[in-house]
Order: structure tokens, then C-alpha cells, then sequence
């Protein structure tokens, strides 16, 4: 019996012992490909500079080569770098502080090559705050007016900056103004917008017409004015560059009689041409 039981502690150590070779035999398997190839890693990606940057692409809507020239600066890569070893988060921090772009992808292109993807800002209007400023459709302001973007866009003026609440609050008013007038008839005709302390709203036009929209109910407004148009057309109307719109579906005019106040439904409405002689 008692050598049964030997026979069986000697066959339990000898497996025991396999198992330990075994592991330790795996372990230092798994040491040594770890290292060599860490090794070969090195050499390849190092030594051999098989993944270096070359070539740096810039895409994107409407980008000038002076705005690629300015994107490359601000990434600061440079040619030869491992492309492994570039943080593509950085770059894209660095290229997003340019204030003129308002998105930026950028990804890395096998064996040499790094992408970069932008989304220009688009100028939607002008803001008067000391100097004249772009802002975006969102009033984001982008950089300063200059003579290569231009001046072709509407100038926002009546703007309080020691008011910060009520200065941010009326440049949201002008662009919603600005947006819906898009689908009017002074969509392309709109030089100058103005808030006045009331926080009503002055059209200054192309042509130097002031046109007083006051307080809400733009939209139906703006729907007068084209009646009106239509009217002023129909009957030769000669008036003074002014409009006001401030009433309730009404709108006045300055002629050289005088002003007149003239009914929101003119074309269910008989006006004789002579009206105004």
C-alpha cells in the first residue's frame, strides 16, 4: 500500500515539474519574440525609415494656395518625420486655431503621406465693433475686413459693446433678420443693417433706401414690401428713398407730396394713378 502511494507522489511531482518546465519554456518563448521583435520593429520603422512623411495633402471647398501655405505652418510637420510617431490630435488642435476654419480632419496615408481635410468658415455678414469685423452665419467672428475678402456683404451697426447681453443678443436679431430675408425682394439689396436702441430694425439698401421694419412680424413684413413693390411698379410711383413698415400691415412712403399710408392688400385694391399728384 505504502508503495502505491510513493508511486503516485513521484508521478504528480514528474507531471508538476513538466507543467513548470513547460510554462517557463512558453514565458521565455514569449520573451524572446517580444524582444526580437521589438527589435525588428525598430529597425524597419527606424532604421529602414520605411514610414517617413513625404507628402502632406490638403484638401478642401475654395482653399487658396496662401491658405494651404498658412494650414502648413500651423501643423507643423515636417518632412522625414516618422509617421508614426505624429499626433494627429495635435495637428489638428494647431491647424482649428486659425479662426477661418471651422472644421478639420486629419489622417495618416500609408507608406508616406498625411491628409488633411478643411472646412472653410463662410463670411455671412460685416460687424462694426471699433473696426469691421467678419462674422460667420453662426456671428462668429472670423478676422478683420480687408480688401482681398472684400466689402460686398451686409454691415451690422448699432452695436453697444459695453452692453455685452444686449451687443450679442442684437447681432443673433441682424442675422435672423439676415436669414430670413434671403427668399425676399431685398435679399441682394441690403447694404447696411441697423438696430436701433428699441432694438427695432433699418434697412440701409444698394441704393441709399432706408427702410424702417421696427419690431417683429419680419416675415409678413417683408411679404408687404413686395406688394408694395409690385404697386410702386404698376403705377410709375416716383417716392423718396425711405419706407416705413413699423405699422401693422401697412406701409409709408414718402412722395413728393407728402407721406402716404397705403392699404397691405394692394392688388385686391383700386388705386387710381393719379392719387399721389
Amino acid at each position: 500500500m505504502r508503495l502505491l502511494k510513493n508511486k503516485n507522489k513521484k508521478k504528480a511531482l514528474k507531471i508538476h515539474f513538466l507543467k513548470y518546465i513547460y510554462a517557463a519554456g512558453i514565458t521565455v518563448f514569449v520573451l524572446a519574440a517580444g524582444f526580437f521583435g521589438y527589435r525588428a520593429y525598430n529597425y524597419i520603422i527606424y532604421k529602414k525609415k520605411l514610414f517617413v512623411l513625404k507628402k502632406i495633402s490638403i484638401t478642401g471647398k475654395d482653399i487658396s494656395y496662401a491658405e494651404k501655405v498658412k494650414v502648413l505652418r500651423l501643423a507643423g510637420l515636417y518632412k522625414g518625420e516618422n509617421l508614426f510617431n505624429i499626433d494627429l490630435k495635435r495637428v489638428s488642435r494647431l491647424i482649428a486655431s486659425d479662426r477661418w476654419i471651422k472644421d478639420v480632419t486629419v489622417y495618416r496615408k500609408y507608406p508616406d503621406k498625411v491628409v488633411i481635410v478643411l472646412k472653410k468658415r463662410k463670411v455671412f455678414a460685416i460687424v462694426n465693433k471699433e473696426n469691421l469685423y467678419y462674422i460667420s452665419q453662426s456671428g462668429y467672428i472670423m478676422g478683420k475686413v480687408n480688401s482681398t475678402i472684400g466689402y460686398n456683404y451686409p454691415v451690422i451697426t448699432g452695436l453697444n459693446k459695453d452692453d455685452l447681453n444686449n451687443y450679442f443678443n442684437k447681432i443673433k436679431k441682424a442675422i435672423y433678420f439676415l436669414n430670413i430675408s434671403k427668399s425676399s425682394v431685398i435679399s441682394n439689396y441690403i447694404s447696411e443693417i441697423h438696430l436701433e436702441k428699441d432694438n427695432g430694425i433699418v434697412i440701409y439698401t444698394n441704393n441709399g433706401t432706408l427702410i424702417k421694419f421696427g419690431i417683429g412680424r419680419y416675415k409678413n413684413k417683408l411679404k408687404t414690401l413686395k406688394r408694395l413693390f409690385y404697386e410702386i411698379n404698376r403705377i410709375h410711383l416716383k417716392y423718396k428713398q425711405y419706407i416705413n413698415l413699423e405699422y401693422k400691415d401697412e406701409a409709408v412712403i414718402a412722395v413728393n407730396s407728402g407721406s402716404r399710408v397705403l392699404p397691405a392688400d394692394y392688388k385686391k385694391t383700386a388705386i387710381p394713378s393719379d392719387i399721389f399728384k
